[in-house]
Formats: C-alpha cells, sequence, structure tokens
C-alpha cells in the first residue's frame, strides 16, 4: 500500500504529473479556454506514459538492436554527448557509454578511435574522456595510447572543432588519410539514423553503425506504472520529437544539396 501512494505521489505531485493535474483542473474550474486547457493536459499525459512515449522512441531505437559490425575499418568515430567539468567523471552518462563503447571496439579491431566534438568554456569531449579515464585508471588494464592525428593502429584522436553532426562527420573525415575510409559510428541509438544521413551527406560511404544508450525494453510487459505520469517517458517523447524535427533540417539539407 505504502508503495503504491509513493507511486501516485511522485506521479501527480512532482513534474510532469503535477502540470498535468494543474491544467486538468483548470479545465473543470475556467470556462474560457477549456478547450485549450484540456487539450494540453491529455497531450501532456500523453507524452508522459511509457506507452506513448516509448512507442515513439522505438522508431528511431529499434532497428540498430541486431547490427554486425566490420572485422576491419580506418576507424571508429564517436560522437559528443556532453561532459561537465570538475565531476571525478566529467563525462555525462550517455556520453561515457558512447566512448567507453568506442574504446571497446577500437581495441578489439586495433584502429584509432576519433573523440568528435566540442564543449562549452574551452572543455571539449576528448579533455572529458581523458579525465574520466584517469579517474578510472586502476581498474584499466594499461594505458590508452593519445594520439594528436591520423595513425593506423589504436589511438584516441580528439576531433574538437565540431558542434553538430554534420560538422562532426566533415571534421572526422578530415582527419582520416584515407580516399573512401571505412568507419564505424558510435552514437545513441535514438540519434543513429540522423548522424547516419548527416555522415553520408558529408562523404562517407562506408559507414557501420555501433549504437549505444538504448532505452527501450521491447521484452518488457506492459503494467500498471507504465500508464502513471512518468519524467523518464516524458523524456523519450523529448528524445523522439526531437529526432523527428532534426531529420525535417537534415531533409532540408539534403534537398539543397
Amino acid at each position: 500500500m505504502i508503495y503504491i501512494f509513493s507511486k501516485i505521489f511522485t506521479a501527480f505531485f512532482l513534474p510532469p504529473g503535477l502540470f498535468i493535474t494543474i491544467l486538468a483542473a483548470l479545465a473543470l474550474f475556467v470556462k474560457k479556454f477549456r478547450w485549450l486547457l484540456a487539450s494540453t493536459a491529455v497531450l501532456f499525459y500523453a507524452l508522459s506514459i511509457h506507452p506513448i512515449a516509448d512507442r515513439l522512441l522505438s522508431h528511431y531505437e529499434t532497428p540498430y538492436k541486431n547490427t554486425h559490425l566490420p572485422l576491419h575499418a580506418d576507424a571508429v568515430v564517436t560522437l559528443g554527448g556532453g561532459n561537465i567539468r570538475g565531476n571525478p567523471i566529467p563525462l555525462i552518462d550517455e556520453a561515457f557509454k558512447r566512448h567507453i563503447y568506442g574504446l571497446a571496439i577500437a581495441r578489439r579491431l586495433d584502429i584509432p578511435m576519433i573523440v568528435s566534438g566540442t564543449g562549452d568554456g574551452g572543455y571539449n569531449e576528448f579533455q572529458g574522456l581523458l579525465d574520466s579515464l584517469r579517474t578510472l585508471r586502476p581498474i584499466l588494464a594499461d594505458d590508452l595510447n593519445v594520439s594528436t592525428r591520423y595513425v593506423d593502429h589504436f589511438a584516441i584522436i580528439p576531433e574538437t572543432q565540431s558542434s553538430d553532426t554534420f560538422e562532426n562527420a566533415k571534421y572526422s573525415i578530415h582527419m582520416i588519410e584515407k580516399e573512401n575510409p571505412t568507419i564505424i559510428l558510435v552514437t545513441s541509438a535514438y540519434h543513429m539514423t540522423r548522424a547516419l544521413r548527416l555522415f553520408r551527406l558529408a562523404g562517407v560511404e562506408h559507414l557501420y553503425p555501433a549504437a549505444v544508450n538504448f532505452y527501450i525494453d521491447d521484452t518488457k510487459p506492459t503494467d500498471w506504472r507504465d500508464f502513471v505520469p512518468s519524467m523518464w517517458a516524458l523524456l523519450n517523447s523529448y528524445r523522439a520529437l526531437h529526432e523527428f524535427f532534426g531529420l525535417l533540417k537534415v531533409r532540408l539539407r539534403e534537398i539543397a544539396g
């Protein structure tokens, strides 16, 4: 009973449920704009429950759940996901998983990994990764190689000029001293479709997706808790809508040539 009460309290007295409750109450007691308030409450509720939010996001994640990597490639490119300077592990969770997965692939194939992305205040993704790895050094088998230029073996290489995914592609390709390179691209699963299209638009023909940060578990059965408003569900809706509008911008870029 306490568990159920706790779930209901969290759902309707903390965001986003709190705002849904306020909108619904206003729709009941305020005649003016009643339909607008009621419609907004329903939409907000729909985007805040897992059955709908997860369905929206699964459209972007599902294609990359069983992809296969090549036996050889010229480089792994990992896309930045953000960092907070001063933390023992500065990379935020999404960025950390991207770069750690990229490291695992690069070490296994003995190819370089290009860490692509700038940062705020002069602290870029590459620096965030190195500081994170220094914290983890006691559990690492040995030191990691770092290079300032492209090499044909395992090394971590910084690309710190790019500020969006298209520039990630453009500047990373420029660093690889080969014609028509084969690239393994590491980013979050929901972002992969847009990233692949932008890398191809930048001229990469041989491209393999290596997705990480899956947020949807298709094997999990639905229960009553999934219909309770949740910030995690709302975040999944945000991710899906962000990619939807991001892909519209990619389409405009493709049309423009």
